[in-house]
């Protein structure tokens, strides 16, 4: 019996030193949808978050990029150091997230699929869909309508998108995800406090999220 303890409190301490290590070696790494810049050698240097925090990336072995341009990207990261200003980064994983033009011209509501969509920043980001073989889609956003109420004592705009996504003769096979991004600024007539609608034509129908309320 004195044995049959003894072996199971060693294999319970091997366990938990192997949890331990394996803890150790797969750091928790964030997920996030950000601004890379790069400088004049096309190195990447910074993220910049929705919330505003100014990132320095460590690992400057990454692939250049085009000099002194900003990306939208999802980036996958680990803290190495952070500090009031924003701290010092090492970046794991990197996908590209498009920031979306108006397309209200040429508007097309082929079907897709949304994952999620959140506002934060200057920026209403999306995780959306598609059934393709080849890829070549087109994404972009339309505005639909604007509206004027008087609220309080002073006019509040009300913007109404939707989501421009053009299927062209791609067959509906498998699917992909994309990451997108509309930055409000570039809603024509955008400013700050008004209230925007974004509309996404589903398979099973049309979901509409509205910020800075939640989604409806």
């Amino acid at each position: 019996m004195v044995i049959h303890r003894i072996l199971t409190a060693t294999l319970i301490l091997i366990l938990l030193t192997s949890c331990s290590e394996e803890q150790e070696m797969y750091p928790s790494i964030t997920t996030d949808i950000a601004d890379i810049r790069t400088d004049y050698l096309g190195t990447m240097t910074e993220m910049i978050t929705d919330d505003g925090r100014h990132l320095i990336i460590t690992n400057t072995d990454i692939q250049p990029h085009r000099p002194d341009t900003t990306y939208r990207a999802v980036v996958g990261y680990t803290m190495e150091e952070q500090t009031e200003a924003g701290g010092r980064i090492l970046i794991h994983s990197l996908e590209g997230a498009r920031v979306l033009a108006d397309s209200t011209s040429l508007v097309r509501h082929d079907a897709t699929g949304i994952e999620s969509m959140w506002a934060q920043g200057a920026y209403i980001n999306m995780q959306l869909t598609a059934l393709i073989q080849e890829g070549r889609h087109t994404w972009g956003f339309a505005v639909d309508s604007v509206w004027q109420a008087e609220e309080t004592g002073h006019m509040h705009t009300h913007h109404h998108l939707s989501i421009h996504h053009n299927q062209g003769q791609d067959p509906l096979y498998f699917s992909q995800t994309y990451y997108r991004s509309i930055k409000k600024t570039d809603i024509a007539g955008f400013c700050p406090g008004d209230t925007v609608s974004v509309a996404v034509h589903t398979f099973k129908g049309v979901m509409k999220w509205t910020f800075p309320q939640h989604h409806q």
